[in-house]
């Protein structure tokens, strides 16, 4: 399995705001408490029976969902965003959220691509979103149909780092190792402190350094 990205699937109970009873407000307490203090199984056991009791919580579901992330549960949680969307078909966070655990965790593909674009569908200028689909078809390997998805989410966002640093694996894929080194500059003077983007800037110096016809000037190694 891979490592989701951790872009967007922060867990949060703030969706959760349904009236409630008094045992439905005990468990939700009770899944806030034990997922503070770390207890993620037993903080989804705790959210399993609230959800017994406020079935129709969309919000719910998708703090369910992204639980069961963090567990690595990625069927049960892609299980769980269907049910949030059944609910709330209208929830563009959900369809993007769905589209990344299918894409990183299940490397289905074309079903990640559906749901963000769902997604973008309810939520167009979204640049996460944006990014995320430039991520998919990445991992498709359609580097030409990702750059203009990374494009866009750059012009929502100048200072989206991580967009800037996959447009650059996108280019250094296509031997475009000046510009793909461009951006990586980029992604790692926005996080400096990136040691993913600083490994891939060096990626692209070596390219570069490989590359007899261009004439450019690299500082001493030592």
């Amino acid at each position: 399995m891979r490592k989701i990205a951790p872009l967007l699937l922060a867990f949060s109970l703030a969706l959760i705001m349904p009236a409630m009873s008094e045992d439905a407000s005990y468990w939700l307490s009770k899944t806030a408490s034990d997922y503070q203090n770390g207890s993620y199984s037993l903080a989804l056991q705790d959210l399993d029976e609230y959800l017994s009791l406020n079935s129709t919580d969309s919000g719910a579901w998708i703090s369910m969902a992204r639980l069961q992330v963090k567990l690595r549960r990625y069927n049960e949680a892609i299980g769980s965003y269907d049910k949030a969307l059944e609910i709330d078909g209208y929830n563009a966070q959900a369809w993007n959220d769905r589209g990344v655990v299918l894409s990183e965790a299940l490397r289905q593909y074309d079903d990640a691509l559906e749901s963000i674009n769902r997604s973008l569908e309810i939520n167009p200028l979204d640049a996460i979103a944006l990014y995320n689909k430039g991520m998919v078809l990445q991992n498709m390997g359609r580097f030409n149909d990702s750059l203009q998805l990374l494009d866009q989410a750059i012009e929502l966002d100048s200072r989206f780092a991580k967009a800037w640093n996959l447009k650059g694996l996108a280019l250094l894929d296509q031997n475009n190792n000046e510009e793909a080194l461009a951006c990586f500059e980029k992604a790692t003077g926005l996080e400096p402190k990136n040691k993913v983007f600083q490994d891939n800037k060096n990626e692209a110096l070596k390219a570069l350094r490989r590359n007899p016809e261009l004439k450019m000037e690299f500082p001493k190694t030592g």
